[in-house]
Order: structure tokens, then C-alpha cells, then sequence
């Protein structure tokens, strides 16, 4: 289990900061979108495990509301 949490642990911090290096510059950047909708699709798979940290459950519950 330690190595499937430390693996998606990369796979989420790698897609956000490509997300908060695009923040700076303000310009639409379809990297940055294309790795958002895979961080949402991360947060909404993993939405009703008890492990789900509180903030990410609030961003998916605002993004994705179902």
C-alpha cells in the first residue's frame, strides 16, 4: 500500500505544479487545463475514501459537484 500512496503522491504533485507554474503568467495554458482535469478526475475517483485530505475533498466537491 505504501508504494501505490507514494506513486500517486508523484503523479498529483507532478500534475500540480504543472497547474501552479502556469498561475504566474495568467495565460491560458492547455497543459496546465489538461493536468486540472486529470487532478479533478484523481479527487473525484478517490472522493468517498476516508484518506480524501479535507481541502481536496472541498476543491472536488466546488469543481465537480455531484
Amino acid at each position: 500500500m505504501s508504494k501505490v500512496s507514494n506513486a500517486l503522491y508523484e503523479v498529483v504533485d507532478g500534475l500540480a505544479r504543472r497547474v501552479l507554474d502556469a498561475v504566474p503568467s495568467g495565460q491560458p495554458n492547455a497543459e496546465a487545463r489538461d493536468a486540472w482535469g486529470a487532478l479533478l478526475l484523481i479527487a473525484q475517483n478517490w472522493r468517498d475514501s476516508p484518506d480524501l485530505p479535507a481541502d481536496l475533498k472541498t476543491v472536488d466537491d466546488k469543481a465537480l459537484p455531484l
